[in-house]
């Protein structure tokens, strides 16, 4: 009995930080995309 809760415990953080973890992923990766969508509508300069 003690060890399904702590295993489920761990299965609980485990979820958790995975979630977070997706949550993380998905903000760089809108972040990234927006500065590649900046850097497109920039003109381009290039050095001699």
């Amino acid at each position: 009995m003690e060890r399904d809760l702590k295993n489920q415990g761990y299965s609980k953080e485990d979820e958790y930080f995975h979630q977070l973890n997706q949550k993380l992923i998905k903000k760089l990766k809108e972040k990234e995309e927006h500065n590649k969508e900046k850097t497109n509508d920039s003109p381009t300069t290039s050095n001699p």
